[in-house]
């Protein structure tokens, strides 16, 4: 599954765009999501994560759940780290 969360255009921040993206990573389907620009089955078996924020995309490909619950834990952090594209 691939999930594009645009942040530039998301009017929701701080605390609650972070519990958002946390939401959105445990729960990809099952989440109401206010900043999510794209969500799709791609058929791949991990979840792509890419988060726009100030003009750039940054990418994190989870492979198993337990790296989810990281990614959902560290929050932004957790993309903050991934290179920008």
């Amino acid at each position: 599954m691939r999930v594009v969360i645009n942040h530039d255009t998301c009017q929701h921040g701080g605390a609650f765009a972070d519990r958002c993206l946390a939401a959105t990573i445990r729960h990809p389907l099952g989440h109401e999501r206010h900043c999510t620009a794209e969500a799709k089955e791609d058929g791949r078996p991990e979840l792509t994560v890419v988060l726009i924020a100030d003009g750039h995309a940054h990418t994190l490909v989870l492979r198993t759940p337990a790296e989810q619950e990281i990614a959902a834990s560290e929050g932004w952090l957790a993309l903050a780290d991934s290179p920008a594209m």
